[in-house]
């Protein structure tokens, strides 16, 4: 399990207009495994194992009536549309490292 970040770009409109925020989003990252279709002595493998990307905190935090909000709002942004962008953003932490 390994510590990253990445940025998230949200913008949405209210009464009072248009709005931009960017936040950055600390996750772990834990590594998936490949499918192995037989183990060596001739047993059934096993299925692949997806990488796994957990939220941990976002700066710059909300106030306090909001931070729930975007706290779920984060979460669901890095499970969704940032999945495949954090995954390589931690592979790619996890290289320059070795």
């Amino acid at each position: 399990m390994s510590m990253h970040t990445i940025i998230c770009y949200s913008s949405w409109s209210d009464e009072r207009g248009d709005h931009e925020a960017e936040h950055e989003i600390t996750f772990r990252f834990t590594r998936g495994r490949p499918a192995v279709r037989y183990l060596r002595n001739g047993d059934p493998g096993y299925p692949a194992d997806p990488h796994e990307v957990e939220y941990v905190s976002v700066c710059p935090p909300a106030d306090a009536g909001h931070q729930r909000a975007l706290d779920e709002a984060c979460q669901e942004w890095l499970q969704d549309e940032g999945y495949e962008r954090a995954v390589e953003i931690a592979l790619e932490d996890i290289a320059q490292c070795h």
